[in-house]
């Protein structure tokens, strides 16, 4: 035999060796579906025994049927586990870059004033409907000067209470709402921006000192991206404009009573230079 395998050509011999190896890999193959048809007769042969003749089982034919079953819960298990894992680990990363973006947007909108300006929009309109036409007209002047015009007041009686403000900035109908909630330790005041859709830009929520003078403290609830972002900023730009320029007159007058109190006559830069031209204008003459 020896002799033959050794006289036999290379490509034969491998031949003969593959063979042998098909051989071998049938019959495993042949054995593992001979023994999965008798675990499949064996299940059959218990159900139709517990379904037609409605006897117990024994319990080598239980553990066949829980076994598999179990087999199976497992592996149903292992899989569900991993990908419920796959999907906290992309909720987290979600969840982070949504708060990075959230934390940006919150702190841009405090860094540019949003919250104050809200509040002493609200602040500064929520009692015109109680003022008397000429105080009215005189409001209406004053927040003129910032692109307010058109203002309506509805005081609401709901549970917290508040009011409900319409007006035009800038051409645009926004709603501003007002809700006063007061608990014994803590109060503040939520307010809401909407446009004329009735859809809403930002809720934020303001806690004022006892004077109502200046924000203690204030959170953004919600805000929505658009147009109305530069209104408002552009808004808050002129109510800066329209403060400075009344703390210049406050200044003006009191400088003016004191003028008036010490009979002082000081002579400003516009006359010091008026009086200098009158000057030199006489030696000029012949």
């Amino acid at each position: 035999m020896v002799e033959i395998l050794q006289s036999a050509r290379p490509g034969v011999l491998v031949a003969y060796l593959c063979l042998g190896l098909g051989l071998v890999l049938i019959l495993v193959a042949l054995r593992d579906w001979s023994v999965r048809r008798e675990q499949r007769a064996r299940r059959r042969e218990v159900l139709e025994k517990v379904m037609v003749n409605n006897a117990a089982p024994t319990a080598a034919e239980v553990d066949v049927v829980w076994g598999d079953a179990l087999k199976n819960l497992e592996l149903l298990q292992h899989q569900l586990k991993g990908d419920i894992e796959g999907l906290e680990h992309k909720l987290e990363v979600e969840r982070e870059q949504v708060q990075a973006k959230t934390d940006a947007l919150k702190n841009l909108a405090r860094q540019n004033r949003v919250p104050i300006t809200l509040y002493e929009l609200y602040e500064g309109m929520r009692h015109f409907a109680r003022k008397s036409p000429e105080a009215q007209k005189a409001d209406l002047e004053w927040h003129g000067k910032v692109g307010i015009q058109q203002i309506d007041v509805v005081e609401t009686a709901d549970v917290p209470p508040g009011h409900e403000i319409y007006f035009t900035l800038d051409e645009q109908t926004y709603l501003l709402t007002g809700a006063h909630h007061r608990y014994s330790r803590l109060s503040y005041i939520e307010l809401s921006l909407y446009d004329s859709s009735d859809s809403a830009l930002i809720t934020v929520r303001v806690r004022p000192d006892s004077v109502g003078q200046r924000l203690i403290a204030d959170a953004v609830i919600s805000m929505r991206s658009g147009p109305w972002i530069q209104t408002l900023l552009a808004c808050r730009a002129k109510m800066d404009t329209r403060h400075a320029e009344v703390s210049l007159l406050a200044d003006h007058r009191d400088v003016m009573q004191l003028k008036e109190k010490f009979s002082i006559e000081i002579d400003t830069a516009d006359d010091a230079g008026r009086e200098q031209s009158t000057n030199s204008s006489s030696t000029e003459k012949p």
